[in-house]
């Protein structure tokens, strides 16, 4: 057993912070709607340990009291953001400070029903978890800084992208406060198998009767023999080999396997784990990457990391249709392409018994590098992004800026109003491939959870209808307002916005030309596309409207049950409350 992590009060700071931010931005128990901006008297002041804001926010509806929540102004995401991890509470006479996330969540779920309460609760474990999960990654990045430092420019085309991968798991999810917590990994199991310490370890094997198992492709060439994992080799008649995490297959015990079913002795294939963690990169076959499920919960207790079989076939026909857009539409054309992800395997519809596999295409000395990554600190101190630019963009800043914004609002608006495709292309699925002396492309991945007008898709390339229906009747919508919620959430706020707050923290006076850039850059877009003859209307709705949606992952995923919000997706829940930078005259450059 290794030592336990050194958890700091500031670790519990920092998570307990994001929290009541969170909380605030998705007007929790509305903390937003029904508090207001006051001063409190001197009298309340006397218990608060740090330097007083200058701005609170009194919340008086709740059982717990009266509440001060040291609050600021913002124009990103939200209009009211926490600068604490405390706050005051005020009950008859007395005002107390106080702090914590277990505390916080116990104040926001009083009076709540027990169902709910429970969640609450859960929901402080997960807290606990990420301050711990946030020390192990300093500690992860103390052993690796000097191979991060070499992120861009290691001779081998793999081992950059790695390194690139593994940098941004030390950088936070932007929005869900607790995404550091990897829940169902215990101390050795984040060492062992997560990225922010770069293990290597192999894959274990499970023999299942053919007639239980799927393939929609044959196996891939470097998958073992019977032998090579200690089993008889005349098995091969009768059953295959299904890839399972070490992590999966301790705790395997608990799940239903096919009659007849072996658990191979020996493991066989190493691999390294990537950003999604369930992901794997074989080491003798970096090209492959193996998905595989995996008894974890990331981004809210409800989101355990298994594989539903139908995703691999919807992710397939994704592939298919973004290929398909890539060749036949120029302005698409060369602007990205599409790892191959035909290949996948379920046995009996099982969640935990699942895999897909992702071929990149062969590598032209090209860096790959996610869009988490962007804003990740390096050695040096400085985000990753401005590595970028002095490697690809002379040092110049904006042109990095420019160039990437660029990219992402012409092919993802493309996407959406020609061919009615918005694409969950999240941080961590967004990749992006630089090679010097050229604009930056993207490499697409992942793609199984988009939404699709496909009436919009049909009549742009009528040559798709013969692919049929995606299984996941989820991704199909009727109007645009689906298409608008998924732009503005993933590719908007995620990959551009947050990427942009992300480098005004370490270049603030950067902030307001970044702003105004990326407002010209959607304008010049937009224009191009009715130029085309194309109806930009739905996308001048969104950024001409007073708020922009924003997704409310923490009350879907972790803090409220379904049957409370009634979404049938938690990861597509959402209000709308954000700052619409399109209608303000400073973030634009009118002012």
């Amino acid at each position: 057993m290794t030592a336990r992590p050194n958890v700091t009060a500031a670790d519990d700071a920092y998570v307990t912070r994001r929290i009541v931010d969170a909380c605030l931005r998705e007007d929790v128990r509305r903390l937003v709607t029904l508090g207001t901006a006051e001063i409190p008297q001197p009298r309340h002041l006397r218990t608060w340990p740090h330097e007083a804001p200058a701005l609170w926010w009194r919340v008086t509806h709740l059982p717990a009291g009266t509440l001060w929540i040291p609050v600021e102004r913002r124009d990103d995401m939200q209009a009211i953001g926490a600068v604490s991890h405390g706050w005051l509470r005020e009950a008859g006479d007395t005002t107390h400070y106080e702090e914590g996330a277990s505390c916080w969540l116990e104040r926001i779920g009083e009076g709540l029903d027990d169902d709910t309460v429970a969640l609450h609760r859960q929901y402080a474990a997960e807290a606990a978890c990420a301050a711990a999960h946030r020390a192990l990654a300093r500690e992860g990045y103390a052993l690796r800084a000097r191979h991060l430092a070499e992120a861009l420019t290691h001779p081998d085309d793999t081992e950059r992208a790695l390194r690139c991968d593994q940098l941004a798991s030390y950088r936070d999810h932007p929005f869900y406060p607790t995404a550091r917590a990897k829940s169902g990994f215990g101390d050795d199991d984040v060492r062992a198998y997560a990225p922010e310490f770069a293990p290597t370890f192999e894959l274990c094997w499970l023999a299942v009767p053919r007639s239980s198992l799927t393939l929609t492709t044959p196996t891939p060439g470097f998958w073992p023999t019977m032998a090579e994992v200690g089993l008889p080799t005349d098995l091969h008649a009768s059953h295959a080999l299904v890839p399972a995490h070490p992590l999966t297959w301790d705790r395997m015990e608990g799940f239903a396997l096919p009659n007849g079913s072996l658990r191979a002795p020996r493991r066989y294939l190493a691999v390294r784990p990537t950003l999604s963690v369930r992901t794997v990169v074989p080491l003798a076959y970096p090209r492959w990457h193996v998905k595989l499920p995996l008894l974890m919960r990331t981004l809210g207790a409800l989101n355990l990391r298994l594989i539903k079989p139908s995703t691999i076939y919807d992710g397939h026909w994704f592939e298919r249709v973004l290929r398909h857009l890539g060749d036949h539409d120029p302005a698409l054309r060369g602007r990205y392409v599409h790892v191959d992800e035909s290949h996948g395997g379920h046995v009996d519809d099982a969640r935990h018994l699942a895999y897909i596999v992702r071929a990149y295409p062969p590598s032209d000395g090209e860096t790959l590098l996610p869009v988490a990554a962007l804003c990740a600190p390096m050695p040096d101190g400085r985000p990753f992004a401005l590595h970028v630019a002095d490697r690809f963009h002379g040092g110049d800043v904006m042109a990095w800026w420019r160039a990437y914004a660029t990219l992402l609002c012409e092919v993802h608006l493309r996407l959406w109003l020609r061919h009615g495709v918005a694409l969950e292309s999240n941080q961590q699925n967004a990749v992006l491939a630089y090679r010097q002396g050229t604009p930056p492309t993207l490499v697409m991945k992942d793609n199984d959870a988009a939404r699709v007008r496909l009436d919009r898709l049909l009549a742009s390339a009528p040559a798709l209808r013969a692919l049929g229906r995606p299984r996941d009747e989820r991704i199909l919508v009727d109007d645009d307002e689906a298409l608008a919620r998924m732009f503005c959430t993933i590719t908007l706020q995620l990959c551009l916005l947050a990427v942009l707050e992300g480098v005004s923290e370490h270049a603030p006076a950067l902030r307001r030309s970044l702003y105004a850039a990326l407002a010209r850059i959607v304008d010049a877009t937009l224009d191009a596309l009715a130029g085309d003859g194309i109806d930009v209307a739905p996308a001048r709705r969104l950024f001409d409207a007073p708020a922009l949606p924003v997704k409310y992952l923490l009350s879907a995923g972790s803090l409220l049950s379904k049957q409370a919000t009634g979404a049938s997706d938690i990861n597509k829940f959402y209000g709308d409350s954000g700052p619409n930078f399109m209608r303000d005259p400073r973030l634009r450059g009118d002012a």
